[in-house]
């Protein structure tokens, strides 16, 4: 009897162990399909950093994993590097011999000055205060939860720059797809990405040759934008245009444009796009 509970117990654990090794790798977990949106609201996210802040590029690689993994396509990065905080003071950079290295804008220090982070570096989700994290292991599902949104509004741009006079001017359409009774502005911000320059890393040392990205240069229509309206209906279509004149260090071929609409009160972004000026 004992060895007849026990050829059982053998072929029980046999097929087990067989039953495991058929079992495939899409049948060992639950994919959880990603909801269709309809008119899906791309992601701005503002990075308060600094060249100071021995932390942000941590932060700076978490902001590229979700442009990559998140949505491509859907995400939009600027950097903060406003005035007012010993992170983002200008340093000795190789790549400016003649004067200190200074990243700082009027409009990010507008950013600053609302928001006031806690710490650097730190991350606002669509615009809204309530989504700011300093804390970079929370980042990626925050910004999956704003990239579950809709909007009411599609947002379109196009510009054009002249070589010789430096000049750049962006036109912008906004058009509303449903009733909004809320008073909402549009912010055009001109971005410069691959500056060179020195950038203090984890381990402390001093990273000489270092690529800040999508660095805020400055706000092309006041530091909080202009305001499109405050009742809206189905259809509307709002136009607009705003011009800047690149300064001689800023490489035009490297910068892009930023629009975005969003609600005045609370601040949320509706709906943003990017563009490059020599696209």
């Amino acid at each position: 009897m004992k060895a007849s509970y026990l050829t059982l117990g053998l072929s029980l654990l046999l097929a087990l162990a067989t039953g495991c090794d058929n079992i495939s790798e899409d049948d060992r977990y639950i994919k959880e399909e990603k909801p269709v949106i309809d008119n899906p609201r791309n992601l701005l996210i503002m990075e308060f950093t600094g060249n100071n802040c021995a932390n942000c590029p941590t932060g700076a690689a978490i902001v590229e994993q979700i442009k990559e993994e998140e949505a491509p396509g859907r995400v939009i990065s600027v950097g903060l590097h406003p005035e007012g905080n010993h992170y983002t003071d200008p340093v000795a950079s190789i790549h400016t011999p003649s004067r200190r290295q200074d990243l700082r804008c009027k409009a990010a220090t507008a950013m600053y000055d609302y928001y006031h982070p806690n710490g650097f570096p730190s991350a606002i989700f669509n615009g809204l205060k309530s989504s700011m994290s300093g804390s970079t292991g929370d980042w990626k599902q925050r910004a999956s939860e704003a990239l579950a949104k809709s909007s009411v509004v599609t947002l379109s741009a196009t510009c054009e720059y002249e070589t010789d006079s430096r000049s750049l001017t962006v036109d912008y359409s906004v058009e509303f797809l449903d009733y909004v009774n809320s008073k909402l502005n549009v912010t055009v911000w001109l971005v410069e990405n691959k500056i060179m320059g020195t950038q203090t890393m984890p381990d402390g040392k001093m990273n000489l040759n270092y690529e800040h990205n999508h660095v805020l240069r400055a706000s092309l229509n006041g530091d909080w934008g202009e305001e499109l309206g405050s009742a809206f209906i189905e259809g509307d279509l709002k136009d607009g245009q705003a011009s800047i004149t690149l300064q001689e260090d800023w490489v035009a071929e490297n910068c892009d444009v930023v629009v975005f609409v969003y609600r005045d009160d609370d601040k949320e972004v509706e709906q943003a796009a990017s563009i490059s000026i020599e696209h």
